[in-house]
């Protein structure tokens, strides 16, 4: 740790705040849960504050087990396991599980605040220490002894404040690029909608003197020259090398792309029909996976490895220049409510589309100049709609790497200015030490310690 500013020094978290604990009530005694006693459990940190729980205990599961009762205002952080690291303020007074440990800041020192951004600020060094065993963790003894560089007290508050604001400011810009996927999903829909409906290309048939009525209907069966599908091989779950060959998985065309890294290795001793190889320009849909996702198609624009149709993956063969229309149609939300209609099985579990049935669905074409038209438009807002998926997935990094750059330079004394008039920090533990030894001098030398009462003290 580099040297703290002026007017900081460095000490332990041990020394700015009470350390607990909690524990977990016996759940063979059913009086010990079901009560009015908030209990926090590790899965509930890692928001600001932790203000409701998923379960709540009793008096007597408070009693009876190692569950301290914690203030408001104290932080939380996770020991064990994936959540390590994760810290809360408890905006209730609650218990915990053994789980979590739980800082009672010494408000004469630290600010609650101030403990719970520090705390955040070192996750990624929690985790860091707390791998080598068979599940990350750290212990109490770890958390009091963890360096602090401690600002004067009214600078931890200018802190504090400081990235309440920016740090509200990233919070809503995450919400806002969360919103955008559902946004373009919406987005895409309306103008897979609208091509197939005729709307999107309305004007460009008003100006030619055309209408819909130009259109005709039929069936993808009456469209396609063949329906072909693959074998089903046992294989390694795993994508072949450059030198081995593959059987495509459904993953490889559920989400809009053709991807071929998601196959499966053939054993090299399988006999596969080389006319069943994945090619480029192929046209692919899945005939089995859930509700949501049975007759996910797309158009196989790169092909990287040797990979060849599954009993799942069904090739398509037809004209080449209606491959881009029945992609647009079966897309659709009409398309896709055709497909879900004729889907056979279980609810909950895996559909089938059989090839009779993916036969029978009912498309609309547009005369071939319309077609074209319609197919260039689809094709150009879709890539708009692609090029704002990607800046926000771009704009949604930026925005995380900026929470920890921003909590970095608050403890380097860098995000706000330090006043001369600020009594040292140095100063400040060197006053409420000899203030304690006056207290207990005073006292007779004999340290009292709280009885009878519902929160936790120093362990």
């Amino acid at each position: 740790m580099r040297a703290p500013p002026k007017g900081w020094i460095e000490t332990t978290l041990g020394q700015i705040a009470q350390w607990g604990s909690g524990g977990t009530p016996s759940r063979r005694d059913p009086a010990n849960f079901g009560g009015t006693i908030p209990w926090i459990k590790t899965g509930e940190l890692g928001q600001r504050f932790v203000n409701a729980t998923e379960e709540n205990i009793s008096e007597r599961g408070l009693n009876n087990s190692s569950a301290k009762l914690f203030p408001t205002g104290s932080v939380a952080i996770a020991m064990y396991g994936a959540t390590i690291g994760k810290a809360s303020i408890l905006g209730i007074e609650a218990a915990t599980n053994q789980a979590c440990a739980v800082a009672i800041p010494d408000f004469n020192i630290a600010t609650t605040e101030f403990l719970y951004y520090y705390l955040c600020s070192q996750r990624n060094s929690f985790v860091d220490a707390g791998k080598g065993g068979a599940q990350p963790n750290i212990s109490q003894s770890v958390l009091k002894s963890w360096l602090v560089p401690l600002p004067p007290l009214p600078e931890q508050k200018r802190i504090a404040d400081k990235l309440d604001r920016l740090l509200g400011r990233v919070d809503a810009c995450r919400e806002r690029l969360d919103r955008i996927p559902a946004i373009l999903k919406r987005f895409r829909q309306s103008v897979l909608a609208a091509a197939t409906s005729g709307e999107l290309t309305r004007e460009w048939r008003e100006a030619r003197g055309m209408d819909t009525c130009n259109w005709t209907e039929t069936t993808v069966g009456r469209l396609v020259e063949r329906i072909e599908a693959g074998l089903n091989v046992q294989c390694e779950e795993r994508p072949p090398e450059s030198n081995e060959r593959g059987l495509v998985k459904i993953s490889a065309v559920t989400w809009g792309r053709y991807d071929d890294n998601e196959s499966k290795t053939l054993p090299c001793t399988a006999e596969v029909p080389e006319r069943s190889r994945v090619m480029l320009g192929d046209f692919l849909i899945s005939r089995a996976n859930t509700l949501e996702l049975v007759g996910a198609c797309v158009i196989v624009e790169q092909v990287t490895r040797p990979v060849y149709l599954s009993d799942k993956v069904l090739r398509l063969v037809m004209p080449e220049g209606l491959k881009r229309w029945i992609l647009i149609a079966l897309q659709s939300p009409e398309g896709r409510k055709a497909i879900e209609s004729r889907a056979s099985g279980n609810q909950l579990s895996m559909r089938n589309l059989s090839q009779a049935n993916l036969r029978e669905i009912r498309i609309s074409i547009p005369p071939e100049d319309e077609m074209a038209e319609a197919v260039d438009r689809v094709r150009r807002l879709l890539d708009v709609a692609e090029q704002i998926a990607r800046r926000a997935v771009d704009a949604a990094a930026v925005v995380q790497r900026s929470v920890p750059a921003t909590l970095a330079k608050a403890f380097r004394g860098e995000l706000v200015p330090q006043d001369p008039n600020d009594e040292p920090a140095a100063a400040l533990l060197a006053r409420i030490a000899a203030a304690r030894q006056t207290a207990g001098e005073a006292s007779g030398g004999k340290a009292r310690r709280r009885k009878g009462g519902r929160h936790a003290h120093a362990d």
